[in-house]
């Protein structure tokens, strides 16, 4: 009888220490969910609510504003409007310039040979043996031209086009006539005082080394290189009239090597600025042609 009241007894005292273990393992498990709960909206929901916070009262912001924008009474009034239509019209004069300027210096490239006829003027030549036969003709004056003011030419200097016997087409002969004003213009820099004393090489390149791409749509270039003997003291005159010529040149880069040669002026025309010989340079000019768009 002693051994179960005791038992009893035993079984008693631990039901509340159970029950306190019990209790303290559920807010422990409380307290951690609680825990975890609170890192989390500091972590995420705390920062995520203060930025819908701030973008809110940006809006509401830009919606006042323009809510007392849109109150303004005077907002589009005469004067302003006036204004605007003098600001277009001043544009578009300006735009016009711009086309008439680039019209006049692209129709030297787009001309095309023309021959006087009693009665009729200059006409286009149109049938192509005629603009063959006068292209002939031309590269013969240009070449003259220059032994005339002797100027040295080598051969195949400029790359003129040959078709012997046979009649170009219309479609060579267009890119052919703008490559023919390119050439001329070319000749006429070296006649005018240049300094020019050899035209060593004329050449037509592929592409450019320095143009935008951005002004695709205002014109196209054409690259040409130039190779010619200077007298020293007249490359500043050479670069003035390669830019000043009917032809739009744009210079992308001079390159200038010296040479043993010199030029000695003939006894009439020597003065005394220049008595003694002048050295003659190697230049070399990459440029491009701007073949304006229409």
């Amino acid at each position: 009888m002693k051994i179960g009241n005791n038992l009893n007894i035993i079984r008693f005292v631990k039901a509340p220490s159970n029950l306190f273990t019990g209790a303290r393992s559920f807010w422990i498990t409380v307290g951690s969910i609680f825990g975890v709960l609170i890192i989390v909206s500091a972590l995420l929901v705390f920062p995520l609510n203060k930025k819908c916070a701030t973008a809110y009262k940006g809006l509401d912001d830009l919606s006042s504003m323009l809510e007392k924008y849109a109150l303004k009474k005077d907002l589009y009034n005469g004067k302003w409007v006036e204004s605007k239509k003098l600001e277009a019209e001043l544009c578009d004069k300006e735009n016009g310039k711009c086309k008439s300027f680039l019209k006049e210096r692209d129709d030297l490239l787009e001309s095309v040979f023309t021959k006087e006829e009693p009665g009729k003027g200059l006409i286009k030549l149109e049938d192509e043996a005629l603009w063959k036969h006068e292209y002939s003709q031309r590269v013969s004056s240009v070449l003259a031209k220059l032994s005339e003011n002797n100027i040295a030419v080598s051969a195949e200097a400029f790359p003129f086009s040959n078709w012997g016997l046979a009649i170009p087409p219309w479609q060579d002969i267009l890119p052919t006539q703008k490559r023919f004003w390119i050439l001329d213009a070319i000749s006429k820099v070296a006649i005018r005082k240049s300094g020019i004393t050899h035209i060593k090489k004329v050449t037509f390149r592929d592409s450019p080394f320095a143009y935008n791409p951005a002004y695709t749509k205002i014109y196209a270039p054409i690259p040409v290189t130039i190779q010619v003997e200077v007298r020293a003291d007249y490359i500043n005159f050479l670069l003035h009239e390669v830019l000043r010529s009917d032809v739009p040149f744009v210079i992308e880069s001079t390159t200038i090597m010296n040479t043993d040669k010199f030029f000695t002026p003939d006894e009439a025309i020597k003065d005394a600025a220049n008595r003694l010989p002048c050295p003659i340079i190697d230049v070399t000019l990459d440029m491009y042609v701007i073949d304006y768009k229409a």
